[in-house]
């Protein structure tokens, strides 16, 4: 590895703690004056420019000219080195995996994606993925020695296999423990939802938000926050509590045991129950005309019957999406992030994300205190596994 990035590991010196801040106030504010820095970093002239000169002499830091013109000489702009060192972010899901090696702005170098539906052991699917991972590293004509750690998303994954929710942090660890014990690579174990949200925010919005909201509509209803560019704020293993906003206390009874959470009306499994239960009270749909039976429906047909033009799962999707902008509408009211970002299945379907984000508004039209920016994700399947790699970063720069 760069061997000023492996001295941000070692023990903390006043030194070392000054090229960190300056480093990472680079890493997300980049490219950026030296004027900028100075004033982010609260240093001083001599002082900025003599860590910017080690900086750059340890290829950690490039510099490039403005476009911008100011009547004088162009300022020169400062940004990190994005080959200096690489990430390693992995997914890991119940049918399909994503391996991705990164640089250091978190673009994809090397990917791998592999099935592993196949497996019915948490500890199986590991020693395949770093099996991979390895193959990856290696046809990249890569050490192990240039890569910063390795961060997976495997929160979601839990669910699959026998898992003590009580015990969740032990088991991180252990399994922690169990990669690095044939992974060259420090590890990082986290929530899918927190990793989409730090990739989402460094990759699209890191110049413009310093209160940032994510939130997914899928299976499960998850979000998450980050204040001022830092580390996302949501636990591992609770992220969903999202989808438990209580939106109607008289509303259908959730597994939590309150009644009318979020996920009895807007997750996947929810709208299908609601499709089953209007077409077997006499409603038409074209649902009917593709399975023998309306129970043995998926998602996947609902997606397409409500995008062909279906009236009923248009209006049950419609419905859903209100009620998960009136959930976003109450963080927004407490939280007041300046951006939202809405990703998951759900939102570049039909008009869900429409309706959430008017929903949003008309709740919010009161407030004119509050300003508020919501956005549908950007469309990328590798984010959560960008997230991952960019988490071994931020724990780098913070410790």
């Amino acid at each position: 590895m760069n061997a000023m990035l492996e001295s941000f590991h070692q023990p903390k010196s006043a030194k070392i703690n000054k090229l960190k801040t300056l480093y990472r106030a680079i890493q997300k504010n980049g490219p950026i004056k030296a004027e900028t820095l100075m004033l982010q970093t609260n240093t001083t002239h001599a002082t900025c420019a003599r860590l910017l000169d080690e900086l750059q002499k340890n290829n950690l830091v490039s510099v490039k000219s403005s476009t911008v013109s100011t009547g004088g000489r162009k300022p020169n702009l400062y940004q990190i080195t994005p080959d200096a060192a690489y990430l390693i972010g992995i997914e890991v899901t119940a049918l399909y995996s994503t391996i991705s090696l990164l640089d250091l702005h978190l673009s994809i170098k090397q990917q791998a994606k592999i099935k592993t539906a196949h497996f019915t052991s948490i500890y199986d699917t590991l020693d395949f993925i770093i099996t991979e991972t390895k193959k990856l590293v290696t046809t990249a004509n890569l050490s192990f020695t240039s890569i910063i750690g390795t961060g997976l998303s495997i929160g979601d994954y839990f669910d699959s296999f026998d898992h003590k929710k009580n015990d969740l942090t032990t088991e991180i660890k252990t399994l922690e423990a169990y990669i690095e014990a044939q992974l060259p690579s420090k590890v990082t174990i986290g929530s899918g939802v927190n990793f989409a949200a730090l990739a989402e925010y460094r990759l699209n919005y890191g110049a413009s938000s310093r209160r940032f909201l994510f939130s997914t509509s899928d299976m499960e209803l998850r979000s998450c926050t980050l204040t001022h560019g830092g580390t996302p704020l949501s636990s591992n293993g609770m992220s969903f509590t999202f989808g438990h906003t209580i939106i109607d206390s008289q509303g259908p009874v959730c597994s939590c045991g309150a009644k009318g959470c979020l996920r009895t009306f807007s997750s996947l499994p929810a709208i299908k129950a609601a499709i089953i239960q209007r077409v077997n009270a006499g409603e038409t749909s074209q649902l009917s005309e593709v399975v023998s039976s309306i129970e043995e429906i998926d998602f996947f047909d609902i997606l397409s019957a409500s995008e062909n033009g279906d009236t009923l799962c248009k209006n049950v999707l419609e419905e859903a999406a209100y009620y998960y902008g009136i959930a976003l509408s109450n963080q927004i009211i407490v939280y007041q992030p300046d951006t939202v970002v809405c990703g998951g299945t759900l939102i570049p379907k039909s008009s869900f994300f429409e309706v959430v984000q008017r929903t949003i508004a008309e709740r919010l039209a009161p407030f004119s205190g509050i300003s508020t920016n919501v956005y549908p994700a950007k469309d990328s399947y590798d984010i959560v596994s960008q997230g991952a790699g960019g988490i071994v970063l931020e724990k780098l720069l913070r410790s």
